[in-house]
């Protein structure tokens, strides 16, 4: 424990100690999420290496800015159809189409774009259920996190 003759000099040294806890802390939870999201979607990992937090003037973000992020966290609605060239890689990936998971939908093979074609219409048709991982991460570990703030507070004030 620190004594303090001047009072300034304490505020501002708990200011930069509860900032770097802070940040230690959304650094924790950015890495739960991304760990969740990893043992629930091994397509790509991409989703999982891009979740990061930042600290803007509205408080900290933590999230992605891959575009697919909203309707794997929410789900889509059923009656509207997916991107068709992001289904051309996501089938390519698993198998599903000889090749082309670089190309376009348009530049496909027949064959190719109707097992794509389908896939689609079936997403089209039921909808996608989201997974709510980052709302469902935060509940779980928001007492873990107040805790490890706690933690650190304590250690290096």
């Amino acid at each position: 424990m620190k004594y303090y003759a001047d009072i300034d000099l304490m505020i501002k040294d708990i200011e930069k100690e509860s900032d770097k806890a802070l940040a230690y802390c959304w650094e924790y939870l950015a890495s739960k999420i991304s760990d969740e999201i990893e043992r629930d979607s091994y397509d790509t990992w991409a989703l999982a290496r891009s979740i990061t937090w930042i600290k803007d003037k509205d408080g900290i973000l933590v999230g992605t800015n891959l575009e697919y992020t909203l309707i794997r966290e929410y789900g889509r609605r059923p009656w509207r159809f997916p991107n068709l060239d992001a289904l051309v890689g996501w089938t390519a990936r698993h198998g599903m189409i000889t090749w082309g998971a670089t190309q376009k939908y348009d530049n496909l093979h027949y064959e190719d774009k109707g097992v794509v074609f389908v896939i689609a219409r079936a997403i089209a048709r039921n909808g996608i259920e989201g997974k709510h991982t980052f709302e469902n991460v935060l509940n779980r570990e928001k007492q873990n996190i107040i805790d490890l703030y706690s933690e650190l507070l304590n250690q290096w004030l």
